[in-house]
């Protein structure tokens, strides 16, 4: 799903995360979902303006850095409904990304059952214009195999992504440089990594997706809507309009 295609893919919006909820739960055990929340706010050469630290990642919680709080909020939650059913996940960032300190992230990692792996590589390695290392953080630890298809003898030639300058006041700043948008995009080369290593391992999981659902649906999984802990996690994500908005739907 892509901003790019219309409202109702805004994770932001009220039709887009309720779309984006009934994807995830239409997802057959044993499919995969990657998910690469906009990081500009997450990166370093931010922190400046979102305040964001390794000891406070929520930074200022204003304006486009508390939206984009919300929206790993929200890709939280849909992490979590792909872990109810056994799905295969995937989050890429950028490496030095704070998003891994989000206060639901770290709540998720909490959560019985959850085993979360990182995993590195870099772009450039599959044909990129920039070398950008990247983190994917993955519920399954062989997303490690998509280095199997890495190039390390590939030579990105685009070096432009950050920009050095002197502010008014002589303080040394960076910002995105000139190419920095094209790195935005990922290389067909990786594309084919990702689906290959689901391919390699999508019998077992397949298997291990229905041997999972069985023994959950056969214990007692209610939930409080009104503790306390649901109540971090709805405002976190900001999902009262959205119960509202279904609300209207019904």
């Amino acid at each position: 799903m892509d901003l790019r295609f219309g409202p109702d893919q805004d994770i932001l919006s009220d039709a887009g995360f309720s779309n984006m909820l009934y994807q995830v739960l239409n997802l057959k055990p044993g499919a995969a979902l990657w998910a690469a929340p906009v990081c500009s706010t997450w990166v370093y050469m931010s922190r400046g303006s979102t305040q964001r630290t390794a000891s406070n990642p929520m930074g200022s919680n204003i304006g486009v850095t508390g939206l984009h709080n919300i929206m790993v909020g929200r890709v939280v939650i849909l992490l979590c409904l792909a872990m109810a059913k056994k799905i295969w996940w995937c989050l890429e960032q950028p490496k030095g990304s704070l998003l891994e300190g989000h206060e639901l992230f770290q709540r998720m990692l909490a959560l019985r059952h959850t085993a979360v792996s990182r995993v590195s590589c870099s772009l450039g390695h599959f044909g990129g214009e920039s070398l950008k290392p990247i983190w994917v953080y993955t519920s399954e630890a062989y997303a490690g195999a998509f280095n199997d298809y890495a190039d390390r003898s590939l030579r990105p030639t685009n070096s432009q992504m950050v920009t050095h300058y002197v502010d008014s006041n002589g303080k040394q700043r960076i910002k995105g440089g000139p190419e920095l948008k094209k790195s935005q995009s990922y290389p067909r080369r990786f594309g084919m990594a990702v689906a290959r290593v689901h391919s390699r391992h999508l019998k077992r999981q397949q298997r291990d997706a229905y041997r999972f659902l069985r023994q959950a649906m056969s214990g007692n999984a209610a939930l409080d809507l009104n503790s306390r802990v649901s109540k971090f996690w709805t405002d976190q994500a900001n999902l009262e309009p959205i119960f509202h908005f279904l609300s209207k739907q019904v």
